[in-house]
């Protein structure tokens, strides 16, 4: 390969890549909140249907408010609570009141974050000296997670690059070698962010602030295998040829069908997860395999002319002379190798008994999270559903919904009070449509294993 032809292979890659991402645009993705059922889920069926009530279009952010010293709520602290918020409930104890504050059903993402801090930083205001507020209930988990992810995306790609860096240098011992790859990974990874989110929305997909950050971080890695691959087999034919041009296209054309191979395998099996019931998941199943086919086309296109522009200097101090004795031809993963090699469908079967026995601990594995075990550091949404649960039933920060014919509003009433797990059912609301809408609250903690088994029994007695 030419060096005229590597910088205009360089240039043109590079000039198509910011057109596709001018042309595209950055999106907004990763300011959305993941997307955890799919319309089809009755429970999206049942918030669908809420708009048609009066009110339907909010949703109740929970204020809870006590003594900073746990003690007792005192007349004149339950005379300003009503004053600020007529409707607010004292506890049976007399230690906690809760107001419900409404907002818009439709916020989410940072946009819902922004207005549950404006909510968090008036709660206090005009309450007496000595009281805690905290601002808990769905909407503020909502926000809580969204705001788990302002900056998380620099911060992953900051440490990913990070440690990308630290394995190059490991590995070549060079102080200049591993800015090659790094920055075409990096800029893959752009490309691949911009590309990715475009290619799962054109397909009904609905890409968020965590199907983006996952994908960055398996850009990163995979490009960096495959940059490996490539790097490794360059430096193992510089010790047999002495142009490096020449040694560089033998190394492409050795390398390249295993780094297809390798990527083609992993982005099959990204795109398994199309098939799954979360719509997130399946977003997440697209971008990524995008994106690791835009690394490998990287890898395979742009790196190779970078590296035949700086030629074998960029292996300094250690640069391979021809003649040297190849690292690969000894050594522990030499052997390794020449053993495989000589029995590969012995080892083959020996691999997938090994795969399959580990995979029967999937069998018995517990999936999911309750709101309160989302979040690896204390989240006030946390700490507030801790203090309301010590005062109300937990469920109160997230009351079931259940929408039936106004025709049958006697008996599912009935058959909603009689349900284990459920502490009080009140009406919510008539629709024009002739449906009827109750608010039923759980004694379980939203989202928790008891409040999923309540929820079946509900649905159970109800239809």
């Amino acid at each position: 390969m030419s060096r005229r032809l590597s910088w205009v292979l360089a240039v043109l890659v590079v000039l198509g890549s910011g057109a596709v991402m001018a042309f595209i645009g950055s999106g907004d993705s990763s300011a959305r909140s993941p997307v955890p059922v799919p319309d089809s889920a009755e429970s999206a069926r049942v918030d669908a249907l809420r708009a048609q009530f009066p009110g339907g279009e909010r949703v109740p952010a929970i204020v809870v408010i006590t003594r900073a010293d746990d003690s007792r709520l005192g007349p004149g602290d339950v005379d300003a609570v009503k004053r600020k918020w007529p409707s607010a409930q004292v506890s049976d104890d007399g230690a906690a009141a809760l107001a419900v504050v409404p907002l818009s059903a439709d916020l989410t993402g940072f946009e819902l974050g922004d207005k549950v801090k404006e909510i968090r930083a008036a709660a206090a205001d005009g309450l007496p000296t000595g009281l805690r507020t905290q601002v808990t209930g769905g909407p503020a988990f909502g926000a809580d997670i969204a705001n788990s992810f302002s900056g998380a995306n620099f911060t992953l790609l900051a440490v990913t690059a990070a440690v990308v860096a630290l394995l190059l240098i490991i590995t070549y011992r060079s102080p200049v070698l591993w800015l090659v790859p790094l920055a075409v990974i990096g800029f893959a990874d752009r490309v691949a962010a911009v590309l990715g989110s475009a290619v799962a929305q054109a397909v009904g997909m609905t890409p968020d602030g965590s199907t983006s950050g996952i994908t960055s971080v398996l850009v990163f890695g995979a490009g960096t295998n495959y940059a490996l691959l490539l790097i490794s087999r360059y430096r193992e034919e510089l010790g047999r040829t002495a142009d490096h041009r020449d040694a560089l296209d033998i190394a492409v054309r050795r390398a390249g069908p295993a780094i297809i191979a390798s990527n083609a395998t992993v982005v099959l099996a990204l795109l398994t997860l199309i098939f799954a019931s979360s719509p997130s998941v399946r977003s997440l199943g697209v971008q990524a395999a995008a994106g690791l086919i835009v690394a490998a086309v990287f890898v395979l296109l742009v790196l190779p002319a970078l590296l035949s522009l700086f030629g074998k200097r960029l292996f300094w101090p250690f640069v391979p002379r021809v003649g040297a004795e190849p690292l690969t031809e000894g050594g522990v993963w030499h052997r390794i190798a020449e053993a495989v090699a000589r029995r590969p469908g012995r080892v083959a079967a020996v691999a997938l008994a090994g795969l399959a026995l580990l995979c029967l601990g999937l069998l018995n594995t517990p999936v999911g999270l309750s709101q309160t075990e989302q979040f690896r550091v204390q989240a006030e949404s946390v700490s507030g559903y801790e203090t309301l649960a010590d005062h109300f039933p937990s469920g109160l920060t997230d009351p079931t919904r259940v929408i039936a014919s106004t025709d049958r509003t006697a008996e599912v009433q009935r058959a909603i009070s009689q349900t284990p797990g459920v502490v009080s059912v009140s009406p919510a609301g008539q629709s024009p449509a002739g449906l009827t809408q109750w608010s039923v609250v759980l004694d379980a903690a939203p989202a928790s294993d008891q409040a999923f088994e309540t929820v079946d029994a509900l649905r159970d007695s109800v239809r």
